[in-house]
């Protein structure tokens, strides 16, 4: 979908005077999932008359595991030549500036004022040294002081300095909406990060907001915000909007009513969001924004409703009951504001409490109560570790201690766990730059994605077709026409395919005949309805079966990052596998 809607908002949306295009973020990791190439979704994005700007997760970039220095790097040179190859063909990156400008955010603005490190700066002066243009990102939370947005803001503005440019945008991100984001709270964080370019005698900055809306408030707020900018002159503010009733963003045409927009302006948004819509009702089939489970003042990450459904059906829990779940841990274990991965750090020890038989009634004073008298949370060594780290301005409470404390072996095994990453030297050197970006990005995912491309056993080529890869099974029409993907390294190479019709082979499989540059061709597959019961019974999460040695029983379900064995090692007892 990411193409055609670029392609409306190049046409539209700059008409109507929008002046950029988010693309990325999660929609690499889930397209990864369910397998489509990130590189290629990455490109097919990219706008080519307003700047192009993504998500990332400081040090995780856009996966869930903790890259190094060293991988980092390579990383984002591979992704400054993707890039540049789209809007500088045969040139690259050539020591020039590369127009991507990723969101670079980290969980709680963490730095640590004894040793200077902060993982979110450490990636900005990485993707700088890439020649990539990071956004950076302040996240917002009511409860982290304006002395720390100035002293951080400082740090954005000798980090471009370091690397001989000056800094000239930032970016507040409230990963959720909650009733602390209000419009004077906004703009006095506005006002902190302008006082700081003043003082330092600097222009003043382009400053975007971003957040979510879950009580239809988010576009009235932005407006307000946008009125408080015009009455003290401010002319440099940019919020985000998505079109008209989207369920999950500012609604353009309640924020324009704060802008003096011309008729034709207005029209073309009006344009706009039709289209926008109207793309979007095509891929119903993985929208989940009719869920219920996020409440009117939730400060909750955005866009998790449909990751959260999938984890409660595995525990087989009651999806009403994640929010509450997710209140608790928050309260006792307030690592503020979360983002990936530190919401499902939040999420999981949510659940955790919601499965353990020894605290009634799930309220904040029990879980309190089961802490301090020594109980412990069927966790992963994972949260443990993040929790011993505490990478958040807010204070770490009495039970973050003691949870660790009572989970001493449980720690200590999670801090002493290496499991081996995948490095620049660990690639083939066959992969192309697009390869290297999704193997060293997403690890063992990547790694396999990559090589496995080759065999053409991903769905990438169906990106441009979204008609097709979003239809109901069985459902498309004879003379459909649809374009495919040629080349994993080039989005305008296609082939242009038109569907001719079903039909039955003797054996009882499905045909599908397709014209090709006037050649038919035809393939067979199973009926999916005659093997659905079969598939039904093997597909989803599995549990492991009780003696055989060949399963792996884990306390809680999880997401494999990486593995710290190879295949012919020699086990041994207590060493980690994964």
């Amino acid at each position: 979908i990411s193409e055609i809607s670029r392609k409306n908002v190049e046409v539209w949306g700059e008409k109507a005077g929008c002046v950029g295009y988010e693309i990325g973020g999660a929609q690499y990791q889930a397209g990864l999932i369910r397998g489509f190439d990130p590189a290629m979704i990455m490109m097919l994005g990219l706008p080519f008359n307003m700047p192009g700007h993504s998500l990332q997760r400081s040090q995780y970039v856009n996966g869930l595991a903790e890259l190094t220095p060293e991988i980092r790097q390579e990383l984002f040179n591979s992704t400054a030549e993707i890039v540049a190859a789209r809007y500088r063909p045969d040139v690259g990156v050539g020591g020039k500036l590369v127009p991507w400008q990723p969101y670079n955010f980290h969980a709680g603005n963490f730095f640590d004022e004894a040793t200077g490190y902060s993982p979110q700066d450490q990636t900005t002066a990485e993707l700088l040294k890439a020649k990539c243009v990071p956004m950076p990102n302040w996240v917002f939370s009511a409860k982290f002081p304006l002395q720390a947005l100035e002293k951080w803001t400082g740090r954005q503005i000798d980090l471009f300095s370091q690397a001989g440019l000056t800094l000239h945008q930032v970016r507040v991100k409230n990963p959720g909406q909650g009733r602390d984001w209000t419009a004077e709270n906004v703009w006095a964080h506005v006002k902190t990060i302008v006082g700081v370019f003043k003082a330092r005698g600097l222009p003043d900055p382009i400053v975007y907001l971003h957040n979510h809306d879950f009580n239809g408030m988010g576009g009235h707020i932005g407006a307000e915000v946008l009125r408080m900018a015009h009455a003290e002159k401010f002319t440099t503010l940019v919020v985000d909007a998505a079109y008209r009733k989207n369920g999950t963003h500012n609604d353009n045409t309640v924020l324009t009513a704060a802008l003096s927009l011309a008729p034709e302006q207005r029209d073309a948004l009006i344009e706009w969001n039709y289209n926008q819509q109207a793309i979007e009702e095509i891929i119903c089939r993985f929208d989940s924004r009719t869920s219920q489970m996020t409440p009117w003042d939730s400060d909750w990450a955005g866009g998790t409703e449909g990751s959260d459904i999938r984890i409660a059906k595995e525990y087989g829990l009651d999806v009403r009951k994640i929010n509450h779940a997710k209140e608790i841990a928050n309260e006792v274990f307030p690592l503020e504001r979360a983002v990936t991965p530190f919401s499902e750090y939040k999420l999981r020890l949510g659940i955790a409490i919601m499965i353990e038989d020894g605290i009634e009634p799930k309220n904040a004073d029990t879980v309190r109560k089961w802490v301090n008298g020594g109980g412990k949370l069927k966790v992963g060594g994972d949260v443990l570790v993040g929790l011993k780290r505490w990478e958040t301005l807010v204070p770490k409470t009495p039970e973050v201690g003691k949870l660790l404390a009572n989970m001493p072996d449980e720690l200590e095994a999670a801090m002493a766990q290496k499991s081996k990453l995948i490095g620049p030297a660990d690639l083939p050197a066959s992969l192309t730059t697009q390869q290297r970006h999704t193997a060293l990005g997403y690890q063992q995912k990547g790694l396999e994605f990559a090589t496995a491309q080759a065999k053409g056993t991903d769905l990438s080529p169906l990106l441009v077709a979204p008609h097709v890869l979003h239809s109901k099974p069985k459902s498309l029409r004879p003379g459909t026409a649809f374009e495919v993907l040629m080349d994993p390294t080039d989005a305008t190479s296609r082939a242009q395919v038109q569907f001719s019709g079903f039909g039955t082979a003797p054996n009882g499989d499905i045909t599908l005949t397709f014209l090709h540059e006037g050649q038919a061709v035809t393939i067979a597959m199973p009926d999916p309805d005659a093997v659905a019961s079969g598939a039904r019974a093997a597909s989803g999460p599995r549990k492991a079966e009780a003696g055989n040695s060949n399963h792996l029983p884990t306390v809680v379900p999880g997401e494999l990052l990486s593995y710290a064995v190879a295949i012919g090692d020699r086990l041994k007892a207590g060493a980690p596998l994964c």
